[in-house]
């Protein structure tokens, strides 16, 4: 008996009844997945309609986040409430109080009072990387003061200002205490000249 005599059987022993509710059985079971999977918000709120409870409706718009119609915070309350002009604000201590030490450099200048150079963050954030290298690296004090002259090189405008001061008060304040050697005010101020200077002096 070939395969051409088995198909024939197979397809008469199979009703159309039986082949219909097999069909509609494995809809029915597809689309229910279905339903569950991405409807089940709406699904239940249609459940909850039938069985006669009242939710709160719900904004599906939004995406996938249900929001409510009404309002969650409530309305605002203005009553009691003080308008100041602007003019009158204030977001600082009045003039002539005491100043805060934490807002003044580490030479005693307040930093507030000082108009520092645009390249004064990139320089310092220069020099911080410059001494956490060497304290990891471990190297001499000939390398760091050729590369701190690099530095200094890049950011020319610095030389002599305000900010010359401060890189130098944050190297003996806190750089010291991370570098392999000891560095002075003196040894500093050498490195911030040019060649041109270091000859004439």
């Amino acid at each position: 008996m070939g395969l051409r005599s088995k198909l024939p059987l197979m397809f008469h022993q199979i009703s159309w009844a039986t082949y219909g509710t097999g069909v509609l059985l494995t809809a029915a079971i597809y689309y229910a997945i279905i339903g569950l999977t991405f409807y089940k918000t709406g699904l239940r709120n249609l459940f909850n309609r039938l069985r006669g409870r009242t939710r709160p409706h719900t904004n599906l718009s939004a995406g996938d986040l249900p929001l409510p119609d009404y309002s969650i915070v409530g309305p605002t309350r203005t009553d009691d409430v003080d308008y100041v002009p602007q003019d009158e604000l204030v977001f600082g201590p009045a003039e002539g109080a005491d100043e805060d030490p934490s807002s003044s450099s580490p030479s005693g200048t307040p930093t507030s009072d000082i108009e520092l150079p645009e390249a004064y963050s990139g320089m310092i954030a220069e020099v911080k990387t410059l001494v956490r290298v060497v304290n990891e690296s471990g190297e001499p004090k000939e390398n760091f003061e050729l590369l701190f002259r690099l530095i200094v090189g890049k950011y020319p405008e610095l030389a002599g200002s305000a900010a010359e001061q401060l890189v130098n008060d944050y190297l003996l304040s806190e750089g010291v205490a991370e570098l392999p050697f000891p560095l002075n005010e003196q040894e500093l101020k050498t490195l911030w000249l040019n060649e041109d200077k270091l000859q004439t002096t």
